[in-house]
Formats: structure tokens, sequence, C-alpha cells
């Protein structure tokens, strides 16, 4: 995880910034101030608010005829991240919220991470969708092979409700459109199920989107998504061909 200017930072910069200008009348040792704050970051918190017209999840549409409001929030320190995600049908009534411990450590251009994750459906029978509270555990690796060019691999498997694992290689990319201000974002996926959402062993689907961040300011970032999910062997009775979209607001420090 790329680290954030915290609220306090920002303070302590402009702290500094004033008295540099008020004393040396330079530009070059606030410069200097800013580098050495970014450099010691050590926490960030970041909050995400995101709508999105269907919940897809793991190439299977999980709440029919309904989107989706999402919020996101994760406290990170040094290499471990706690993550808070809850998510409301907006059609139809659902609740869900999920839990993630994560720990995460660069090395080199490879980025090795894992955890665990609760997941919590606190209406589940209301809709009779089937969902039960469950657990997971998870481990990923991802390699810088380019510039931006991203290739990783993340393996779940939950020990609890489902008992089955879930296996997922994806390719991802940015291209700037304009510097520092905006990207475009592609990305493709595969991936396998291990009777995770079938009772067998199979390719489960393929997935490509496209990601379009801006930024609206040091600490504030939009982003405009669309992407396309095909059913492959695993849950091609059940599951069909799905395209969504939406919008999301993200707040770092």
């Amino acid at each position: 995880m790329q680290a954030k200017p915290s609220f306090l930072g920002v303070v302590g910069i402009m702290f500094l910034t004033s008295a540099n200008l008020a004393f040396s009348g330079t530009a070059d040792q606030t410069a200097l101030a800013v580098t050495a704050q970014d450099t010691n970051q050590w926490w960030s918190l970041t909050m995400t608010t995101e709508y999105s017209s269907k919940y897809m999840f793991r190439g299977v549409n999980s709440l029919p005829g309904s989107g989706i409001g999402v919020t996101d929030l994760t406290l990170s320190v040094y290499d471990f991240s706690l993550d808070i995600w809850q998510a409301a049908g907006l059609r139809k009534r659902y609740d869900e919220v999920d839990f993630t411990l994560e720990w995460e450590h660069e090395v080199g251009p490879i980025t090795l991470s894992g955890g665990y994750v609760n997941y919590y459906f606190p209406n589940d029978d209301g809709l009779r969708l089937g969902y039960g509270d469950t657990q997971e555990l998870f481990v990923a690796a991802s390699y810088n092979i380019v510039s931006s060019l991203i290739a990783s691999l993340t393996y779940n498997f939950d020990f609890d409700k489902i008992n089955g694992s879930y296996l997922e290689l994806k390719l991802a990319d940015s291209f700037s459109i304009v510097r520092n201000l905006a990207s475009i974002d592609p990305y493709v996926s595969i991936s396998y199920d291990f009777h995770y959402n079938s009772k067998t062993c199979a390719l489960n689907n393929f997935e490509m989107g496209l990601d379009v961040p801006i930024s609206l300011g040091k600490h504030v970032t939009m982003s405009g998504f669309a992407a396309l999910s095909i059913p492959l062997h695993a849950i091609n009775d059940f599951a069909k061909k799905e395209g969504w979209g939406g919008i999301n607001i993200t707040v770092s420090y």
C-alpha cells in the first residue's frame, strides 16, 4: 500500500511552510520538509464511498435486480491493515459487513500479502439468498513486470461455511491521461473454482474492466469504472454474462 500524507502531516507541513517563508524567505526548505514528512509516513487512513449498478462477486451477480452502495474504511500501520467494508442494497434490503486483517510487504518488484476475512450478513435470511456468515484465509503475490504493468495471483480459502477455494490471476496497467490528475487503468483476470461457487473444480470466469481515477485534490480521488464478466465452466449453468459500472470517491490521509 502506498503511503499517503496524514491530516496531522498536512498541518505540520503548513506550519513549516509558514515558518520557512517568514524566517528564510526560500521555498527550497519547505520542499525538503514536505519530502521528509512523506518519507516518514508510517500509517494511512482511507475512506471510500461507492455506487455500483450490480453486486458482482467472483463472477456471480450476488444481488440480482439491485445495485449496491458501499462504504469502505481502511487503517494501515506499517505492513498491517484493518479494513471494514459495508454494502447495502439499493432496490432490495440487503446488508453485508466484511472485516479484513491483512499483512503486506514489498520485496523489490514483488509484493507479498496474506490475511483473514470475516463475512457477516445481518439480514441474509430476509432475501433467502442462502448466504451465511463465513470466514476465509488468503495469500497473494504480485509482480511489477515493467513500469505500471502488474501481474497478481490471489488464492482464497473458505474454511467455514463453504469449505472451498478460489484462485484468480490478474493483469493490470495504468496509463496517464493528464499527469498527476487522471489516468486510465484497465485490467483482465481469469479465475479457477475449487468447490467455491460450484461442486466442481474448473475455470470460474473471465473478467475485464476499466477504472478512470481523477484527482480532485491532495487527498481526494474520484473514479468511474466499468467491467464485464463472462462465466466459464464452473458457473456456466447458473451465472450469465454481466456488465456493470459505478463511481466512487476516496479520501486518503
